[in-house]
């Protein structure tokens, strides 16, 4: 390789084709009119994959990428002198593999041939990285734009950095509108003093990334209207800047729903309430009329029948004594039907013993009518004299009769126990049988009629119900009462 002035002696030849040979980076020295490699160093040929000798049987285009090649020729035709932006180009291995490469060139005099010096350095790494870095940006934006929620970036001063379309859409404000602005035109004027020093407390820090939940929080549309959000803010740190992140949904409908909902369970609880009050005070209206009104009417025609059979005591057909015998029968059965629906109307001792005493008549009553099933009530002493509210003990016994008739009737158990505890303030039931079970929640199922009025008749006195599995077999059905706070 001969130099510009050709006065160069052979040492200083030496010195530069060791300095090319040995340079750890790729070097090439190609002819300028045609393309043709005529010398590379050993860097070159581990760059490419090619031996030295390879490399110098090929033309440029061989080692340049396809779509370059247009650019390649036009260079060709200039000086390397000539400005020229730098630019990253795609060359070639041996394996067909993509290199992307920097290139500096100088022209030479190489034996009176125009030639050109190549140092090549490959950024394919750096490439990768940039590509790689580019490809995370862009899918962090796509998640950002992507989001529903609103997400906002200010820095510690509290200027929007970023408004994305989650942001646009929850309030109503355009992303270019937005951007440098201060983040106090989300909220309503009344916080905004508020906001500015909560701000500056979160954002001392020693750039440690920290976040904090944000519970409720009020913002303000571009229409004017106040919104309930709800999310976090995050204070992360890039490069040597502090940036606020804010991720808010807006929760306005749903808390809107959300009271709707508790307003309606509110009124529905009332009205149960309510409704199972006047059931009360119409069984009671009932059994009073069928106690004083229907029963003293059967028993005036009892009174008159047997009246009527003494005055005809002296002759009676054979049939007449048998109708008087058939309506002796019915007076009697009558007279016992009523006295059967009074007890399920209004139990015995309710009144005048309470709760306690009338859970314990109500299991010996079940036990001596043939029931197969051990019923077994366990009360303490202390328990059985004390007394509730009225309409507690109403509803809670009802409960207790509901639960005592689903045990015998669709458990196939062998054993009901039924505890009473609590004190003044406080009542507890628990029904527990040995039966077949039930599943959780299978309550709120259809056709469990009896285990939702259950529920009902414990959601009008505000009492707690679990319907569950009992902890060995069976079914376990406990409520819970306690007295309101004056």
């Amino acid at each position: 390789m001969k130099p510009k002035t050709d006065l160069i002696d052979s040492n200083t030849q030496l010195t530069y084709k060791l300095l090319f040979e040995s340079n750890p980076l790729p070097m090439l020295v190609y002819a300028r009119d045609s393309g043709r490699v005529l010398y590379a160093n050993h860097a070159a040929a581990a760059c490419y994959g090619h031996s030295v000798a390879q490399l110098v049987e090929l033309h440029l285009s061989d080692i340049h990428h396809p779509e370059d090649w247009p650019e390649m020729r036009e260079r060709m035709k200039l000086t390397a002198s000539a400005c020229l932006p730098q630019r990253v180009w795609r060359h070639r291995d041996v394996d067909g593999h993509t290199i992307y490469v920097e290139v500096d060139t100088e022209d030479v005099d190489l034996n009176d041939q125009q030639a050109r010096i190549v140092l090549v350095r490959d950024v394919t790494q750096h490439h990768d990285d940039v590509k790689r870095l580019r490809q995370e940006h862009e899918r962090m934006n796509a998640i950002v734009d992507a989001s529903n929620e609103a997400i906002i970036s200010t820095d510690v001063a509290g200027c929007i950095q970023t408004f994305n379309p989650g942001a646009e859409r929850v309030f109503g404000h355009r992303a270019e509108h937005m951007l440098g602005r201060s983040v106090h035109l989300l909220l309503p004027e009344r916080y905004r003093a508020a906001h500015a020093r909560h701000l500056a407390v979160f954002a001392k820090s020693d750039g440690t990334p920290r976040m904090m939940g944000l519970r409720i929080v009020k913002g303000l549309h571009a229409d004017g209207r106040e919104l309930e959000m709800e999310g976090a803010i995050a204070l992360v740190k890039i490069g040597a800047d502090l940036v606020l992140i804010s991720t808010l949904r807006d929760m306005t409908e749903l808390l809107s729903a959300d009271a709707e909902r508790q307003a309606a369970r509110t009124q529905l609880s009332h009205l149960t309430h309510r409704l199972m009050s006047q059931e009360k005070d119409l069984v009671k209206r009932i059994a009073r009329l069928l106690h004083d009104q229907l029963g003293q009417t059967i028993a005036a025609m009892r009174l008159i029948f047997e009246t009527i059979s003494t005055l005809r005591s002296g002759k009676k057909s054979m049939q007449l004594q048998q109708l008087n015998l058939q309506m002796q029968a019915l007076i009697d059965q009558a007279i016992l039907q009523m006295r059967v629906v009074l007890v399920d109307l209004h139990p015995p001792m309710f009144d005048e013993h309470g709760l306690a005493a009338a859970l314990d008549n109500e299991m010996r009553s079940r036990a001596l009518s043939g029931s197969p099933i051990q019923l077994v009530f366990e009360v303490a002493p202390e328990v059985a004299t004390l007394r509730w509210e009225s309409g507690c003990e109403y509803a809670v016994f009802m409960i207790a009769r509901e639960a005592l008739e689903n045990a015998i009737r669709h458990s196939n158990a062998t054993l009901v126990t039924m505890t009473l505890s609590g004190s003044a303030t406080e009542l507890e039931l628990t029904v527990i049988d040995n039966g077949r079970g039930i599943a959780r929640d299978s309550h709120s199922k259809e056709g469990h009629l009896g285990m939702t009025g259950i529920m009902e008749r414990a959601k009008s006195i505000d009492a707690s119900v679990e319907i569950g599995p009992a902890p060995e077999r069976g079914t376990r059905i406990r409520v819970h009462w306690v007295a309101a706070q004056q």
